[in-house]
């Protein structure tokens, strides 16, 4: 497996009172990352989010929900994707294989580092009361729908977390708040399909696409779900949205000019 880049940007807001340096963790899906900590742990953020996917808790109905979602194109598309897949599988028997004690390790190591808070994205649908506790008896702060008020670095801030399966109520409550917001939303999509682009939230941070898992010509190929050419791939949009290429590759397919990645986020006042 190639080795993580950390990938930096610049987020401002009138809302900040001090500089913020927010680490940015999404789409662990339960693998081994001791690399990812240790760059995390030599970043040393004020804050770190995650966003979504950490866990492997899908229902077993998902995969084929999703396929019955597709046209007869994508799901061509996808039967390619599947085989190829499978292929790279062949050749790469020992590559990493989904286990929750790493999910936990990391999790239980990044809150020693700083305040940890966590979004479900689409492979978190059904968490164990097990996993509850653990949040709770390890300090990370899971965020369903939900909102928490913090002060980091004399900023006072709500964090909300946007569910995969989202509370729109809620939603709207949070992005009429005053205060600086940061909201976690593992599906970059939302930030159209809910409007989030036409709120003024300070900072949404997402990850789900993976960077399309290839990239050509800083493009990436294929999203999650197969679609290829997702818009909301990698990178940040309208000075605000930032979305991670992931922290672990879930397919035997190799990710190509698309490293695995620890996103810094440096919050300044505009």
């Amino acid at each position: 497996m190639s080795k993580p880049v950390v990938t930096e940007y610049e987020v401002f807001s009138e809302r900040i009172r001090k500089p913020l340096k927010i680490a940015l963790v999404a789409d662990l899906h339960e693998r081994r990352a001791v690399d990812i900590l240790n760059l995390l742990r030599a970043q040393n953020p004020d804050l770190t989010v995650v966003a979504g996917d950490t866990l492997e808790r899908y229902r077993e109905r998902y995969q084929s929900t999703v396929k019955r979602r597709f046209n007869p194109i994508r799901w061509l598309i996808v039967n390619i994707i599947y085989y190829v897949n499978l292929f790279f599988m062949l050749l790469r028997p020992k590559r990493s294989k989904p286990d929750t004690k790493n999910a936990y390790s990391f999790l239980r190591q990044a809150a020693d580092i700083a305040p940890v808070f966590l979004s479900l994205g689409n492979h978190e649908e059904e968490l164990k009361s097990e996993d509850r506790e653990f949040f709770r008896n390890n300090g990370i702060h899971c965020l369903d729908n939900e909102d928490a008020e913090v002060v980091v670095n004399r900023n006072f801030m709500l964090i909300g977390g946007l569910s995969d399966e989202y509370d729109e109520e809620w939603l709207s409550s949070f992005a009429q708040n005053d205060e600086l917001r940061l909201l976690l939303c593992h599906n970059p999509n939302y930030y159209e399909t809910l409007k989030i682009k036409d709120t003024d939230i300070d900072l949404i941070v997402s990850g789900h696409n993976h960077g399309g898992q290839i990239r050509i010509f800083s493009m990436g190929v294929a999203g999650a779900g197969g679609k290829l050419f997702p818009k909301y791939d990698k990178g940040i949009y309208d000075g605000r949205l930032v979305v991670s290429a992931g922290c672990s590759n879930t397919a035997a397919i190799p990710r190509i000019n698309n490293p695995r990645e620890l996103v810094i986020i440096n919050m300044k006042k505009r």
